[in-house]
């Protein structure tokens, strides 16, 4: 019954973080959760703001690393954040522009890992004027 309510829960969640943000004429998809429901993360445009979050009903491990890599680019940055609460949830709401290098418009891919495996990964892309860096 319990695993049945988490599932539920990070599901509502889920949807709720697809009708945020603006809209975008992107075919990658914003928003993926795990096959169990014990994570969901997404890339959005939120007021302006890339956002790269990892979204968890419990704070199942203390820190994660987020990746982004240029498609066609050697080497992809990473950085590790500590997992904090936000809101009545767990994770990490990253700006991308402030904590990742731009490197011109594009696709780019960001992967999320934790406890030394990798979680999942979303792919977006900085093709239009309000996407590129201030």
């Amino acid at each position: 019954m319990r695993r049945m309510t988490v599932v539920t829960v990070v599901l509502v969640i889920a949807g709720a973080a697809l009708l945020t943000g603006s809209a975008s004429a992107s075919h990658f998809p914003h928003t993926k959760c795990s096959p169990s429901g014990d994570y969901c993360v997404s890339v959005k445009k939120i007021d302006g703001v890339r956002r790269l979050r990892l979204a968890m009903l419990f704070k199942y491990f203390p820190k994660h690393e987020v990746c982004v890599r240029k498609k066609g680019a050697d080497q992809r940055t990473c950085h590790t954040y500590r997992t904090r609460r936000i809101g009545g949830l767990w994770g990490s709401s990253i700006d991308w522009r402030q904590q990742f290098p731009f490197e011109g418009r594009g696709v780019y891919r960001v992967s999320w890992r934790a406890q030394s495996r990798w979680l999942t990964s979303l792919t977006f892309h900085t093709g239009s004027p309000e996407s590129l860096p201030a």
